[in-house]
C-alpha cells in the first residue's frame, strides 16, 4: 500500500489534487495592511518550523480547520515527504497575499491568509502557499501547498 501511494505522489508533481468536490468559495479580498503582516508574520513562523523539520510543532499550532480534516500523522508524514521531494534551496521571496472569508468548501467559515512564497534556484522554481486561520486573535497554520518547476529549455520562467 505504501508502495501504491508513494508512487502515485511521485507521479503528481505539480499538480493539485483535492479529494472534495469543486464548489464556490466566497471572493477573496486584500485585508487590510495589519492582516495582511500579521498573516505574512505567523506564515513565515510555521514556514520555519518546516523548515526545521520541526513537523510536529506545525501539527501542535496548526488551526482548527485542519485538525478538523486530518491527523497529526498524516500531517507530519505529508511534511516530511514534500521536503524531501522539493528539496527546496535558494532564498524565499514572499509573493502576493490574499484573505478569504472560506480556504476550502469543508472549513468552517473564518478570517483565513493565503501567503505565498516563491524560491528560485538555477532553473528551479518552488512556490508555497501557506493557508493561515485566525482563530481566538492568533493566526495559525491549516494548509501548506508546494509548486515545484524545473525549467529544461533554460533561463528563467
Amino acid at each position: 500500500m505504501r508502495i501504491v501511494l508513494l508512487s502515485c505522489l511521485l507521479l503528481l508533481p505539480g499538480r493539485r489534487v483535492s479529494f472534495t468536490p469543486p464548489t464556490e468559495l466566497p471572493a477573496s479580498t486584500q485585508g487590510t495592511g495589519e492582516q495582511r503582516s500579521e498573516a505574512l508574520d505567523a506564515a513565515e513562523a510555521y514556514l520555519a518550523l518546516i523548515d526545521g523539520k520541526r513537523y510536529a510543532e506545525t501539527w501542535q499550532t496548526a488551526g482548527p480547520a485542519l485538525k478538523g480534516m486530518s491527523n497529526e500523522v498524516m500531517w507530519v508524514n505529508t511534511l516530511m515527504l514534500t521536503r524531501k521531494i522539493i528539496a527546496s534551496r535558494g532564498t524565499r521571496t514572499a509573493g502576493r497575499r490574499v484573505q478569504h472569508p472560506r480556504a476550502d468548501a469543508r472549513a468552517p467559515e473564518g478570517e483565513y491568509a493565503v501567503p505565498e512564497f516563491v524560491r528560485r534556484a538555477g532553473d528551479t522554481t518552488v512556490t508555497e502557499k501557506v493557508v493561515m486561520q485566525k482563530h481566538e486573535s492568533h493566526w495559525m497554520g491549516v494548509g501548506y501547498f508546494v509548486n515545484k518547476r524545473v525549467n529544461l529549455v533554460g533561463g528563467k520562467d
